[in-house]
């Protein structure tokens, strides 16, 4: 009778583990094509479905920049086509920006702050992301893989322009994009500031957040349950993406910008970014009343201005 209860007991806890495992995969691979994969059997170039959800195709809308402009292209480290746009400015000028947008959003986000930069004498690159817009790829990265990508961009500048000083500047998961980029010992030296707007600290830890507010689920095992297939399926690791480390790192000045009322990353995302980074210079810019991915239309004049002031003293030398 023992060994039937002993043989009982081992086969329902092996079940219960399986069952478990089971369950495991299945939410970790739905919070990973949810949150991570884009295309539908319509459209290939569709964004993650939890981005769709938010933002119709009827709300997707931009005006281009009415400049001259050209399409570029290159590949990234792991092969996956990357486009972007060139636009460039009336006068000759040595002054470039590489604008990158943000999660589930394609180059066209971009072209509001484009077209500030263009006003102000800038040769503008608005990239498509890795799994965004004409860009290949299946499976954004949060910043991770997007950083060597944006260093590529940046070095095809270099490339083509010798002379060219250029700032980095990020949206959302852009930002999280340029301030990776910022940290890397590859980031050529013609790259001399760069702004990040509304930024967060990791990937990991914003997720975590989202899920106990937003869904009320814990952040254990739902984040071990995600980073597992994450791994598996998009092959990075949520953790790879921590922009706090890289500031910790970075190569260049670094204007940090945030809104007060941003509630998807919380304003204090910032303050910990400005006290972690060790950059040549830093400075922070907190929009007063600005909700997620705004500041630049909440106070256009002040957002601007403080960017002229901060990358001015890099461009003029």
């Amino acid at each position: 009778m023992k060994k039937i209860l002993i043989s009982c007991l081992l086969t329902a806890v092996i079940v219960t583990a399986a069952l478990v495992i089971e369950a495991g995969y299945f939410i970790g691979n739905y919070c990973v094509h949810f949150g991570l994969e884009r295309g539908t059997a319509e459209n290939p170039q569709e964004p993650p479905r939890a981005y769709a959800l938010l933002m119709p195709p009827e709300a997707r809308h931009f005006d281009k920049p009415n400049y001259a402009s050209e399409n570029w292209n290159i590949e990234s480290e792991d092969g996956i086509y990357l486009a972007a746009t060139h636009f460039k400015p009336e006068r000759a000028t040595d002054k470039w920006v590489i604008v990158a947008h943000g999660y589930g959003c394609t180059q066209q986000n971009s072209y509001y702050i484009a077209e500030h930069y263009l006003s102000m004498g800038y040769h503008v690159l608005t990239p498509d992301l890795r799994a965004s817009g004409l860009s290949g790829g299946r499976y954004l990265t949060l910043g991770y893989r997007e950083s060597e990508d944006i260093v590529l961009w940046a070095k095809r500048v270099a490339e083509l322009y010798p002379q060219a000083k250029i700032v980095l500047h990020g949206v959302s998961m852009g930002a999280a994009t340029v301030m990776m980029a910022a940290g890397r010992e590859d980031l050529p030296p013609e790259v001399v500031a760069a702004v990040e707007d509304c930024g967060y600290t990791n990937a990991d830890e914003l997720i975590a957040m989202q899920m106990e507010n937003s869904f009320g689920l814990p952040a254990f095992p739902a984040m071990n349950l995600l980073n597992w297939r994450c791994e598996k399926v998009a092959g990075f690791n949520l953790h790879d993406a921590a922009p706090i480390d890289a500031v910790r790192h970075a190569r260049v000045p670094i204007l940090f910008i945030h809104g007060t009322k941003d509630t998807l990353v919380p304003p204090n995302m910032a303050e910990q970014l400005y006290a972690a980074a060790n950059a040549p210079k830093k400075e922070l810019l907190m929009i007063p009343g600005a909700v997620h991915a705004a500041a630049s239309q909440a106070d256009q004049q002040t957002y601007f201005r403080t960017i002229r002031k901060f990358v001015k003293p890099y461009m003029e030398e």
